[in-house]
């Protein structure tokens, strides 16, 4: 491998430069090399690959969190030439960056302070460390499914997950897999598109689970975190698979992928039955709004609305992982329920965060073999529900 610097052997003062500053050897760079994996730990780019020339190449750069000369960045009266010489072969004081980090780091000194740099340093190869040594056991493949009127406002980049997974103990089963869907056409989403994105979706999962070895209920399990419409996340439920081995993640603004609570209790899932009737069932799911039965109304007239929500609908109802599950237990409950009083379509209406809804079309693919109208709310039909497909028993994945 090309290197792309040469690595200085002595620990001395640096007298063409005459300000005391100390060397790191090139034992110990690469000791940070092999700690670090050859990435930038800011950023988090490979820096054994120039991709742009497709050539092999060690270009990032070991740099100090504490300044390798008295008078360096973040140095303070206490780091005088003693200090410096002490710190510059210590592997806890040396960060492998790529050159704009480093760059950035260094001109920003207080933007960038010790003890955040020593915390993002201590992360950083702590995640290495357990990535290296998980079992199999704890590998999943990635999955990122996104709609394209997301990507500009809430990308949820690979690195996002990868961290996200290694919070949780797992490590990505090679690259991670990321979807990124078509916007709809002229005709808006009609049902031409929903058939595309339903395409899309399966034809993409195959393809990229193939390439992985693995199959829908098979090891290694997948880690899944979806952003999209409604309808598209219920599809994306349905390739899955209910018997597929899955991990969910969800995002949130303020907490990214990380679990904003991850001891708090689920919420308190609130289910109301209708009277029996000949009328059609409308199931409505309020969880991170509430949906107003006159919308429901305006499009399935006399419906019996069956309701599944909580005390106060938001979206930032998801603290945890357990959240999840126990909307999945109370859900397959009211579906079960009213799938046995009636042989007729029920009507779905559905406000929920994107982790609830995949795994609401994923509970259709086992017990619940029964049709289902999905609704979405259309922008060009002022915010109206209008119906987007039909899941039938032969539609499931």
């Amino acid at each position: 491998m090309e290197q792309a610097h040469e690595d200085a052997e002595v620990t001395s003062p640096d007298s063409s430069a005459g300000s005391g500053r100390f060397h790191t050897t090139g034992n110990i760079k690469k000791l940070v090399w092999v700690r670090s994996a050859g990435h930038c730990e800011l950023c988090g780019q490979d820096l054994t690959c120039d991709f742009r020339v497709s050539q092999e190449m060690a270009w990032g750069e070991v740099a100090h969190i504490m300044p390798a000369s008295p008078k360096g960045p973040r140095a303070d009266p206490s780091h005088g030439a003693q200090e410096a010489a002490d710190l510059t072969n210590d592997t806890n004081n040396l960060m492998l960056l790529c050159p704009g980090c480093h760059d950035r780091v260094d001109r920003d000194a207080d933007g960038y302070p010790t003890s955040d740099l020593t915390e993002l340093h201590q992360a950083f190869q702590e995640r290495i460390r357990l990535a290296a040594s998980v079992p199999d056991a704890g590998r999943a493949i990635g999955l990122i499914v996104q709609g394209s009127n997301f990507v500009t406002n809430a990308d949820i980049s690979k690195r996002d997950l990868a961290m996200a997974m290694s919070a949780e103990g797992l490590s990505a089963f090679g690259d991670i897999i990321k979807i990124t869907l078509k916007p709809p056409g002229a005709d808006g989403r009609d049902q031409r598109y929903w058939a595309n994105i339903k395409d899309e979706v399966r034809h993409h999962l195959e393809r990229q689970l193939e390439r992985r070895g693995g199959r829908y209920g098979d090891q290694p399990a997948l880690a899944v975190v979806g952003l999209a419409d409604i309808p598209t996340l219920i599809m994306l439920g349905q390739t899955i698979g209910d018997r597929s081995n899955r991990v969910m993640f969800s995002k949130s603004r303020d907490h990214g992928l990380r679990w904003p609570d991850p001891s708090a209790a689920p919420p308190n899932y609130q289910l109301h039955i209708p009277d029996e009737g000949a009328e059609p069932i409308a199931l409505v799911v309020s969880i991170s709004a509430k949906i107003p039965e006159r919308d429901v109304l305006l499009v399935v007239p006399n419906a019996r609305i069956a309701t599944l929500t909580i005390e106060d609908p938001r979206y930032s109802i998801v603290s945890n992982r357990g959240a999840i599950s126990a909307f999945r237990d109370a859900l397959q409950i009211l579906m079960s329920h009213l799938e046995a009083s009636s042989p007729e379509p029920i009507h779905l209406f559905i406000a929920a965060p994107a982790a609830f809804c995949v795994e609401l079309g994923a509970l259709m693919t086992t017990e619940h073999q029964h049709p289902y109208v999905v609704y979405d709310r259309e922008k060009t039909q002022d915010g109206r529900f209008v119906e987007a497909f039909t899941i039938t028993p032969g539609d499931r994945a």
